[in-house]
């Protein structure tokens, strides 16, 4: 009796606690999935981007930053705000605001750190494409644009629910404890009272009593927090923000409400009365009549209070409660009748089973029991498929609100993100600093190295030397002369060199500027570009395009670590590749995704810089000296046959000026394709890079498109943020 009586009390907080604590274990699944991971949290934090009041309060932030800069733009500041809304919702301006929020994820969870700073970089890139129809204002904006904003919470309920997220975040691995404490919990709260179907019932309403808790609760959540900070103007930001990252909770609120429906309803199919009208009518009696205590009285009359003043104050959330629990118990009644028409099915086959075998009656018991049996497990394989299918549902990524991937295409098709680089064909350009557009002798491409990527060019060949101004030339700094010669008449040619020495001999004076690194083709007399803006102007291409991934190959003559000082001047280092270069490689994707989008490969000495590495140790290639089309071969040549990668070397060689007639023969489509392919059989590998000369001429992208199973496609325009210059 005693154990009976024990039980009775018990079950009940049983019931109530394994609910409380399942739903408390899928609100810390849910932080887990959204908030305490990197990568979710920052796709959250560009979510928040589309909201409006997010969405002004960063343009208003990028205007006041550009002002701060250079004070003479507050006239424009307008346009500049307008402006700086559009760039906001755009594709680059959330890539590079997931990459800062991941850097203020860290933070955010780092032990003693109460203020976390995120911080967009290159926005002065995006601010001048924006303006690119006003230049006189474009050029005015600064290039290094960075615009940051802090965050501290400074409302009491702001600063609690950090302390509990924090906390959340150090006891993440935890939230399947949680909800599987829980789920025993309920169970033994069913299990153990006699009357399971009425313990089943009860806990299937307290299950349904909290989720709908959960569902309301961060709407008040919100209102608290926003209510609570000391600047106005951060609310509606604290706000999207919020709805950003919990908006996704009330989903899972509602699935678990609809899980303890589902044990309710199927619970109250074998009542043989309707109980949801007795359940009702006794909840409203109750509100009539005084409560046993004060303390219950209170209770009341505050329950009382407070829905009368919600429903005065904010009658759409109100109308909004009284339809989710209205919407509740139609679901529960609909419910309730589908589990209802089980019996009648069951008693049919049972009857029919007792008069074929025409048993005694004696036997009749074993019947019902076995009806009763089957009714159960019927009524449960329904209640466990329903359940399952909301469990299923609630782990997938349809359950959260849809985040802003960081691109829908890899190299301008979304089929090639999920191709490892060694499954993809980079067109190139040979010698791509070498170009008519800036003035070169002997060039050997119509446009400079960032002008070519607006055209589809995606991976640049090019070479470094030493140089120094002296006036308006470039005066290449070379050790031994002799031995240079010799070698750059192999490169350029002998006629090429001899040009290059009589303007040398008429260089007077000492160097008008530092000895640094230029993009030369042999000696910088014949032209020359320094190496800092170059790479400046393909970070401002990446920075405008999220998805593009880029192949370097570096013909250098300097050392590797002032390659990588004009790397980090420019800014582009934050872009370079910094895995391996041996399989698996990683898909371009997955290089997107990271924003690791330049691979760097230098042919001479790459050592000693972790993400510049060894070509011919990665690529092997063919020859590349063919007097004539009817010369190139496949043969293999720097890289052997063992490297993991594959270079195609496709121009006729006419030192000491390439010809772009020739180009336009062996650069057309049919004629570069089909060795192409006879390389790719020859060698069992595909062309990775397909170098030509005056990549304008012919086809090269639309081959390299071809081999990546593309169909056509249009002719790509010169991209705004590729300035014709180096």
């Amino acid at each position: 009796m005693r154990r009976e009586h024990f039980i009775s009390k018990a079950a009940p907080a049983l019931r109530v606690g394994g609910a409380i604590l399942l739903a408390a274990g899928m609100v810390h699944l849910y932080a887990d999935r959204v908030i305490f991971d990197a990568p979710s949290f920052a796709a959250r934090a560009a979510l928040s981007l589309g909201d409006p009041r997010v969405a002004s309060y960063a343009a208003e932030r990028i205007a006041d930053e550009a002002v701060a800069q250079r004070r003479d733009l507050v006239a424009f500041r307008p346009l500049i705000v307008s402006s700086a809304r559009a760039i906001v919702s755009s594709e680059a301006f959330r890539a590079g605001f997931r990459h800062a929020a991941q850097g203020a994820h860290a933070a955010l969870f780092s032990q003693g750190v109460e203020k976390v700073a995120l911080a967009v970089p290159d926005l002065g890139v995006l601010i001048r494409s924006a303006l690119e129809h006003d230049p006189a204002i474009a050029e005015r904006i600064p290039k290094r644009l960075r615009a940051g904003v802090s965050f501290q919470p400074t409302g009491r309920y702001a600063r609690a629910l950090m302390s509990v997220v924090k906390l959340g975040h150090r006891f993440r691995r935890n939230a399947l404890l949680a909800i599987g404490g829980g789920v025993l919990l309920l169970f033994l709260g069913i299990a153990l009272p006699r009357d399971r179907r009425q313990a089943l019932l009860l806990g299937g309403a307290a299950l349904a009593t909290v989720a709908l808790v959960l569902f309301f609760l961060p709407p008040l959540a919100r209102t608290a927090i926003t209510l609570s900070m000391r600047r106005p103007e951060l609310r509606p930001v604290a706000a999207g923000v919020f709805d950003a990252f919990a908006g996704g909770l009330r989903t899972w609120a509602l699935l678990l409400a609809g899980m303890g429906v589902v044990l309710a309803s199927a619970a109250s199919s074998f009542a043989s009365h309707v109980e949801i009208e007795e359940l009702a009518t006794r909840t409203w009696r109750r509100l009539q009549q005084p409560a046993r205590s004060f303390g219950g009285e209170l209770l009341r009359a505050a329950l009382l209070i407070g829905f009368g003043l919600l429903a005065a104050l904010r009658p759409a959330v109100t109308l909004q409660t009284l339809m989710v629990v209205a919407g509740a118990l139609v679901a529960f009644e609909g419910l309730r009748e589908l589990f209802m028409l089980v019996p009648p099915r069951v008693q049919k086959v049972a009857r029919q089973a007792e008069a074929a075998v025409g048993e005694a009656r004696d036997k009749l018991e074993d019947w019902q029991g076995a009806r009763t049996l089957g009714r159960y497990a019927l009524v449960g394989a329904i209640t466990l498929a329903l359940i399952g299918t909301g469990v299923a549902f609630m782990g997938s990524r349809e359950a959260l609100p849809p985040a802003p991937a960081y691109t829908d295409t890899c190299n301008g098709d979304r089929s090639l993100c999920g191709k490892s680089v060694d499954q993809v064909v980079f067109p190139g350009a040979h010698n791509s600093m070498s170009s008519a557009q800036l003035g070169w002798m002997f060039p050997n491409q119509e446009l400079a190295s960032v002008s070519l990527l607006g055209y589809g060019i995606r991976s640049l060949l090019f070479d470094v030397h030493y140089g120094a101004p002296v006036g308006n030339t470039v005066r290449t700094e070379i050790q031994d002369e002799a031995v240079s010669r010799a070698k750059f008449e192999q490169a350029v040619g002998k006629e090429a060199v001899d040009a290059a020495m009589r303007i040398r001999s008429h260089l007077q004076g000492q160097p008008t500027g530092p000895r640094e690194p230029y993009l030369c083709h042999g000696f910088c007399e014949l032209g020359a570009t320094p190496l800092v803006p170059m790479l400046e102007g393909v970070r401002d291409f990446l920075v405008a395009h999220p998805g593009e991934v880029l192949v370097f190959v570096i013909e250098d003559y300097v050392t590797p670590a002032d390659i990588e000082a004009a790397f980090h001047a420019s800014g582009l280092d934050r872009f370079v590749y910094r895995g391996p270069v041996t399989a698996p490689w990683p898909t371009l994707g997955e290089l997107v995704a990271r924003d690791e989008r330049v691979l760097v490969f230098g042919e001479n000495d790459a050592h000693g810089v972790p993400w510049y590495h060894p070509a011919f140790e990665t690529f092997q290639e063919t020859p590349y000296k063919f007097a004539a089309p009817d010369e190139f071969s496949c043969r293999p040549n720097r890289g052997g046959t063992s490297a993991p990668l594959f270079q195609i070397n496709h121009w006729i060689e006419t030192l000491p000026a390439p010809k772009p007639s020739n180009a336009a023969i062996v650069n057309a489509h049919d004629f570069l394709l089909k060795r192409a392919r006879q390389c790719q059989k020859e060698r069992g590998l595909l062309p990775n890079i397909l170098a030509v000369d005056f990549a304008l001429t012919g086809d090269v992208v639309g081959v390299a498109d071809e081999l990546n199973g593309l169909g056509a496609r249009p002719a790509q325009a010169a991209a705004p943020a590729a300035s014709p210059g180096p």
